[in-house]
């Protein structure tokens, strides 16, 4: 596993194309044509605690899709634990990491909430830190188990299966269709032998190095899936042609 979670730690793979300055997303709407409300998503990320993993992915996911999805957007994005302490918050070193301002009052805000049954009702795709955390969703709602995913299994499926999943999902699909493409994946990766899932470690209480390593791990998932769901509920945002580097 240790081998798996290297691959996210800021590698080739999720470094930024040398065009992506030159290609901005956009919403594509035709002349003439009012935009209407956009179809709803809810997310839900889980750890043990709710005040590291979990909690920071909660919040930079939902900033990410605020600013892709703009006003139309109705994604809403939770987080939860297993084993929450409610007297506990999120850690300082943290607080430091967060991607923007709004990032960290909503990090210095957050209180840690306990993972129930209600929690994970009607949740279109539910997020967990590690396998472990995926088997409690699973015996908290059996039937999840085709919405919820390891971080860093999106994280595999996103960056390895791209094309494959831009192709099974046109723009404006639905985050049901999306969700179902990649659960389809999993499955084919699964029945050939290979384990996209994998655990992203818990930096609690350890230095400073593993809250960074734990935020550059999921920085780049988060943005990968962040428009991977807008897409699928934004049919007119595309990603412009680069004009060159």
């Amino acid at each position: 596993r240790e081998d798996r979670l290297a691959e996210f730690r800021l590698g080739p793979a999720f470094l930024p194309h040398p065009a992506d300055s030159a290609a901005p997303r956009q919403r594509a709407t035709p002349a003439g044509r009012v935009p209407g409300p956009l179809p709803s998503a809810r997310v839900l990320v889980v750890c043990t605690g709710n005040i590291c993993r979990s909690a920071y992915v909660e919040y930079a996911l939902q900033a990410q899709l605020n600013a892709l999805l703009g006003d139309r957007g109705r994604a809403e994005v939770t987080s939860a634990g297993t084993e929450p302490n409610q007297a506990l918050t999120v850690p300082g070193p943290l607080l430091d990491l967060a991607p923007s301002r709004r990032v960290r009052a909503a990090l210095t805000q957050h209180r840690p909430q306990q993972l129930t049954g209600r929690s994970l009702a009607d949740q279109d795709l539910v997020l967990t830190a590690t396998d472990d955390h995926l088997d409690e969703v699973l015996r908290e709602d059996p039937a999840a188990v085709r919405r919820t995913f390891t971080i860093l299994g999106m994280g595999t499926l996103l960056r390895d299966h791209g094309e494959e999943l831009a192709a099974a999902v046109p723009p404006g699909a639905g985050v049901t269709a999306l969700v179902t493409a990649l659960a389809e994946l999993r499955s084919r990766l699964i029945a050939h032998g290979e384990r996209p899932d994998a655990d992203l470690p818990d930096p609690f209480r350890g230095p400073a190095e593993g809250y960074a390593a734990m935020a550059q791990t999921a920085q780049p998932i988060v943005e990968l899936l962040a428009w991977e769901i807008a897409r699928a509920l934004d049919g007119d945002l595309v990603e412009e042609e680069s004009t060159g580097a």
